[in-house]
């Protein structure tokens, strides 16, 4: 067996997360605050309900309009609206292709708020709600923090949790009036008021709203000065758009300045790699392409690829059957609903959400639309991409990848070198733990020898990353030490993170690595998805320990999508960067 390409750089989770996670990631965009009417999906589309209905929520509004948003912060006169009952409730047709889209309830002093009912409001403000899967679609303060920090560029699912630590545990979707939570209503009313105070000529405007509901999430108060909101009025603002809008045209987005071995031991060649997207017959389609002799080559035989394969953590804790890099390259049928395009992960029955953006990206860095999540190349960090900005007008589409549960993943590698064979546990001269599954022989941690029962076994050990990269050890009071050394050879043991067991498997740690551990241990590539927010693990697997990776319920991959061809600007950007020096 020969390893081609043993020490490349990594892109976690785009091709890592294997499945259905790589082959989403194939379909780029951005999900949806303010999105209006939709053109045509591709793929197919969910079957509409009869109607879809919930509360206006301040205290419950009487007589508010609701409708669906125009993508102006005003009601899309082309779709139905409705005005709440005497209980705040409010009915609109469910025409279908609704996940994503935003509803909008408008307030005027003719509005009643049955939680002070001689109150009048003293200007016209409007609340938003983003269309979620499932359950009742209340319109709330609430959920207006959640639709202004989805505009920051935030998926749904990572807005929806950054404003609930904000209410300190409140779901922001639920009716806070029926469960009866007294101290939820008071930051509600705090909410509007502070809105309201806001207003000019009458109107508090759709801007002026985003950005004190931003200032407060970020802030953590609902009274913001002048200056806080005008800090959130200077930062980029993410549209939402449908999907069917960035499925029906072909997008390309940058993959990494990325290299390639031809045998083990010559030097790498590096190529510019793209990633092309599109949808053909409802599924989800993604080639890679190399920059060869001036023009773009298709990618084949897995040329760029990381790892031989995977085994990913399925929905009830258990491990999936090993799973082959080949799996991620082939077509994947998608759901395509409203602004949203959604599905389960057909290895870990975990399902998925991807959100569709538009990103004026016009002063931005370059490195803005750069992958940070690989090692080698570390592209992101490297000037001109640092320094250059983005023309005017430059427009893409930002695609948010979401979970609704961890993603857990041990990557299978292949030992860095030629014609591997296991010699007491040990492959390539005795320098890598090493064992035989699944048809490959892989690399693990720990001692090769020993079968594990129980993942607590690895305290006290030397545990080492891919190809002897980095080694630390975790000690019995959850703590993370490794080694530094000097010009002289003496080592030095520094203190590293905090490790703790995974709640939903006791056979899984968690490591919390501190930025400084980061920085002096190297740049293995298991180490480069903690650069994009992802966790390191150790896990006992049919009795070995494995390294690998926690991409949280919270997390969303950020994937920047040009339309034509990739932004000519970031391409002699990688050129300028990644030039001889």
């Amino acid at each position: 067996m020969k390893n081609k390409h043993p020490l490349r750089g990594i892109r976690i989770p785009l091709y890592a997360a294997l499945g259905s996670l790589a082959l989403l990631s194939a379909c780029s965009g951005g999900g949806g605050s303010g999105s209006g009417t939709g053109g045509p999906s591709s793929g197919s589309t969910t079957t509409p309900t009869s109607q879809l209905s919930g509360k206006a929520i301040d205290g419950y509004l009487v007589g508010a309009t609701v409708c669906f948003d125009n993508g102006q912060g005003a009601c899309d006169t082309s779709l139905p609206a409705a005005t709440t009952d005497a209980n705040g409730n409010y009915a609109l047709p469910d025409t279908g292709g609704l996940l994503g889209k935003t509803l909008l309830v408008t307030i005027t002093p003719h509005t009643k708020d049955l939680s002070r009912p001689d109150y009048v409001f003293p200007v016209t403000v409007t609340l938003s709600q983003i269309v979620t899967a499932t359950g009742s679609q209340n319109i709330s303060p609430f959920s207006t923090l959640v639709t202004a920090q989805m505009q920051t560029g935030l998926s749904q699912q990572q807005a929806t949790a950054a404003v609930s630590v904000m209410l300190g545990g409140i779901d922001p979707n639920a009716d806070y009036i029926a469960s009866g939570n007294a101290q939820a209503l008071s930051t509600a009313t705090a909410i509007v008021n502070k809105l309201t105070s806001l207003a000019t000529n009458g109107v508090a405007d759709p801007a002026t709203v985003r950005n004190a509901a931003n200032a407060m999430v970020a802030n953590n108060t609902t009274d913001v000065t002048a200056d806080q909101i005008a800090a959130q009025a200077s930062k980029p603002v993410y549209p939402g758009v449908d999907a069917s809008q960035v499925l029906s045209q072909t997008t390309y987005a940058l993959d990494g300045y990325l290299p390639y071995f031809a045998n083990y031991n010559s030097a790498p060649v590096s190529s510019i790699v793209q990633d092309v997207r599109s949808v053909s017959n409802g599924s989800v389609v993604t080639q890679q392409q190399e920059l060869s002799s001036g023009t773009w080559q298709p990618v084949t035989n897995g040329k760029y690829e990381t790892m031989y394969g995977a085994y990913e953590m399925k929905s009830d804790a258990s491990w999936s059957n090993f799973v082959p890099v080949s799996t991620y390259r082939a077509p994947l049928p998608a759901t395509v609903n409203g602004a949203v395009l959604s599905g389960t992960d057909a290895i870990t029955g975990i399902s998925y959400t991807y959100e569709f953006r538009q990103a004026d990206l016009s002063g931005q860095t370059l490195a803005t639309a750069v992958p940070t999540n690989y090692a080698i190349n570390n592209l992101w960090q490297l000037p001109p991409l640092t320094t250059a900005t983005f023309a005017s007008g430059t427009k893409a589409y930002l695609g948010l990848l979401s979970y609704t549960a961890d993603q857990v993943i041990l990557p299978v590698w292949t030992p860095a070198c030629d014609n591997p064979t296991i010699v007491n546990g040990q492959v390539c001269d005795g320098s890598q733990p090493a064992e035989s599954e699944d048809g490959v022989i892989s690399l693990i941690t720990g001692d090769p020898a020993t079968t594990y029962t129980s993942v607590l076994q690895a305290i006290g050990l030397s545990l080492e990353g891919r190809a002897g990269g980095f080694g630390m050890t975790i000690t019995a009071d959850g703590k993370i030490t490794y080694s530094t050394y000097d010009q002289n050879g003496t080592a030095t043991v520094n203190q590293g993170g905090t490790w703790s067991v995974y709640s939903r498997n006791n056979n899984v740690l968690v490591l919390n690595l501190s930025s400084t551990a980061l920085s002096a241990i190297g740049t293995d590539p298991l180490l480069s998805p903690l650069n994009d927010g992802a966790k390191l693990v150790i896990a006992l697997r049919n009795g070995h320990l494995r390294m690998g990776w926690l991409y949280p319920s919270t997390y969303a991959q950020r994937t920047y999508q040009f339309t034509g061809a990739l932004n000519a600007q970031l391409l002699a950007g990688v050129q300028a960067a990644t030039a001889p020096q």
